[in-house]
C-alpha cells in the first residue's frame, strides 16, 4: 500500500517562487545592511570624540506651546567640527541677561537666524559680542548690553513672535533684527534640521509664500529624524554640507530652500516687510528704536554698486525711519585685499562678524542710538 503523499515524511516540498526568493533576499541584505550600519556606528562612537551633542538638532527643544516653535535646548553643549557651542539658562548661546534692564544700562537686543546664533564661529567672534567689545571701547561712559536673540534655522516669522514674547521683556533701547537673503526661502528644511521632534503643522504665516512651499517629502523626514540619532551619520550628513552644495530633492526643492530670491516685487518680499512691520510696531510701543542688518551672502561679493536687495531693505527702513546697516560694501573692500569671508554660502567667517559689527557700532554712534 502506497503512502499517501499529503502525510509522507519523504515528500518533496513544493519548490520557492521566485518572487518569495527575492523577498527572502531583500530581507537578507536589509539585515546585513543594518548590522554594518550598526558596527560602523559603534566603531565611530568608540574612535571619534564624544562630544556631547553631533549636530545642531541637538541644541535645541521643540516648544508647541509657543509660536516661535523651537529655541535652544538650556545647557545643552558640545563641539560640532571644531565649534563649540553652549547654551545657557535662559536658551540662547552666549552670556545670561537678566530680564529686567537695570536703569543705569542701555540694551541692544539682536534678533536673527544661525548667522546671529554664531554658527561656525566661537561665541566671542559672533557679531553680537564684537558689537558690545566695540560699543564699550567706543562709548566708555556708557554702560551698554547687547542681548543675542539668535535661534539657528529662524526666519522673520519666528524672529518676530520670539521678540514679542521673550525679547521686549529685556527692556531694549534698541532692536536690530539680522536680515539672511535664505530668510525668503522655503523654511521647512531649516526648522527640521534644527529640531529632532516632529514639528507638526507650521503655521502658514511661517512660509514667506505658502503656494511655493516645498515642504519635506516624508522620505527625508524619516530620514533626518533617524540619521540624527546616530553620531555617524550626522557626522556624515554635516560632513556633506562642507561643500556648500544645497539639499537636493530635485530642481524645485533647490530653488525652493537655497536660491536667493532678489526679485523684489514678490509676495516673498511683502511677508518679509509685513514681519518687519509687526517687529517694529512692538518695539516702539516698548519704546525701542528698531533697525535691520543686512548681511550680505557670498554672490553679492562680485557686483559692484548698490545691490537691489540691499537698496529695497534701505529704502524700507528709510521709509519707515528705522535704522539700516549695510556692510556690503565693506565686505566687498575685504574680499579684495584678500580676506575669507564665508564659511560657506551664507555664514560668515570670524572676518565677516567682525567687519558687521564695526559697521554697527559706527551706524549706532553716529545715529546717537546710545
Amino acid at each position: 500500500m502506497s503512502a499517501d503523499p499529503k502525510t509522507s515524511t519523504n515528500a518533496t516540498p513544493p519548490p520557492i517562487s521566485p518572487a518569495r526568493r527575492a523577498s527572502y533576499a531583500g530581507i537578507t541584505l536589509l539585515l546585513l545592511i543594518t548590522v554594518v550600519a550598526l558596527l560602523a556606528e559603534g566603531v565611530y562612537r568608540l574612535v571619534a570624540a564624544p562630544p556631547e551633542v553631533f549636530d545642531l538638532s541637538g541644541l535645541h527643544e521643540f516648544r508647541p506651546d509657543r509660536e516661535w516653535l523651537y529655541r535652544g535646548r538650556a545647557g545643552a553643549a558640545g563641539e560640532i567640527f571644531g565649534t563649540y557651542y553652549e547654551i545657557n539658562a535662559n536658551g540662547f548661546r552666549g552670556p545670561v541677561h537678566a530680564e529686567t534692564n537695570p536703569e543705569d544700562r542701555k540694551r541692544l537686543v539682536v534678533m536673527g537666524d544661525s548667522i546671529a546664533f554664531g554658527f561656525g564661529v566661537d561665541v566671542e567672534e559672533t557679531f553680537p559680542r564684537v558689537i558690545e567689545t566695540l560699543l564699550a571701547s567706543r562709548l566708555p561712559k556708557a554702560k551698554i548690553e547687547v542681548v543675542n536673540l539668535g535661534v539657528g534655522g529662524y526666519n522673520a516669522w519666528n524672529e518676530a513672535r520670539l521678540l514679542e514674547d521673550v525679547g521686549l521683556a529685556y527692556g531694549p533701547d534698541v532692536v536690530l533684527v539680522q536680515f539672511s537673503i535664505n530668510d525668503l526661502n522655503d523654511p521647512t528644511v531649516h526648522f527640521s534640521t534644527q529640531t529632532r521632534l516632529s514639528m507638526g503643522a507650521i503655521p502658514d504665516k511661517a512660509f514667506p509664500d505658502p503656494s511655493r512651499s516645498q515642504g519635506l517629502s516624508p522620505g527625508r523626514q524619516t530620514f533626518t529624524r533617524v540619521c540624527n540619532l546616530s553620531r555617524l551619520c550626522a557626522a556624515l550628513r554635516l560632513r556633506a554640507s562642507e561643500d556648500e552644495k544645497p539639499l537636493r530633492e530635485g530642481a524645485d526643492a533647490v530653488r525652493a530652500f537655497s536660491a536667493p530670491i532678489e526679485q523684489t516685487d514678490r509676495v516673498e518680499w511683502q511677508w518679509l516687510e509685513e514681519r518687519y512691520l509687526e517687529m517694529a510696531t512692538a518695539s516702539k510701543e516698548a519704546g525701542a528704536q528698531f533697525g535691520i542688518l543686512a548681511f550680505p551672502y557670498r554672490s553679492q561679493l562680485g557686483g559692484r554698486g548698490e545691490h537691489s536687495v540691499n537698496r529695497h531693505l534701505r529704502e524700507l527702513a528709510e521709509r519707515q525711519g528705522w535704522l539700516f546697516i549695510d556692510p556690503l560694501p565693506a565686505y566687498r573692500n575685504a574680499r579684495a585685499r584678500g580676506n575669507k569671508l564665508f564659511i560657506d554660502l551664507w555664514h560668515p567667517s570670524v572676518a565677516g562678524h567682525a567687519i558687521a559689527a564695526r559697521e554697527t557700532a559706527r551706524v549706532l554712534i553716529e545715529q546717537a542710538a546710545f
